[in-house]
C-alpha cells in the first residue's frame, strides 16, 4: 500500500468531524431500565450461537466412522453390479450382507430376504423393515435354498 492510499483511508475511515455536534454529548441513562449487567453487554456481541455444540457433534461422528474402511470405486462398481444380479431374482433372494453400522461405529452382518432396492435413496430393503445403505456395505452374498 503506497503512502497516498493509506493518507486516504486515514482520512476516510479517522474523520470524526461529522460526529462532532455529538462526541462531547453526555452519555444517556435511562429512569425506566436498570443498566444492562457487563456480562449480558457482552453476550449480545458474542458470535451467532445457533449452531452450538456442532462441532462437537461432528467430532462425535467422526469417531464412530473412523473404524469405516470405505470401497474403492472398483469395488463399489462390483458391489452395485452384485446388487443388481440380486434385485432381478424373483422371488426376492435371502442374503447375507456386512454393513457399516453409523449407531455404532462398527461393522455388523445382517440376513434377510430383499424385498426393494431404492437406488434414489441408496438404500436396500428388507421384508423385516430393515434398510441398510448400499455405501455401508462391505460384502453381500446369496444364500442359496434359504
Amino acid at each position: 500500500m503506497d503512502k497516498q492510499q493509506w493518507a486516504a483511508e486515514q482520512k476516510q475511515f479517522n474523520d470524526t468531524s461529522r460526529y462532532r455536534d455529538i462526541m462531547d454529548s453526555p452519555r444517556h441513562v435511562s429512569r425506566a431500565h436498570l443498566p444492562m449487567p457487563q456480562v449480558d453487554r457482552a453476550g449480545q456481541f458474542a458470535p451467532f450461537a445457533a449452531l452450538t455444540g456442532y462441532k462437537e457433534l461432528l467430532d462425535q461422528t467422526a469417531k464412530r466412522y473412523a473404524n469405516k474402511d470405505y470401497l474403492s470405486h472398483d469395488q463399489l462398481t462390483a458391489l452395485n453390479k452384485k446388487i443388481k444380479t440380486l434385485a432381478a431374482q424373483r422371488p426376492w433372494p435371502t442374503v447375507k450382507l456386512t454393513y457399516f453400522n453409523g449407531a455404532s461405529g462398527y461393522y455388523e452382518s445382517f440376513t434377510g430376504q430383499l424385498v426393494a432396492v431404492d437406488w434414489r435413496r441408496q438404500r436396500l430393503r428388507f421384508r423385516d423393515g430393515e434398510s441398510v445403505v448400499i455405501r455401508n456395505l462391505k460384502r453381500i452374498e446369496n444364500i442359496k435354498g434359504a
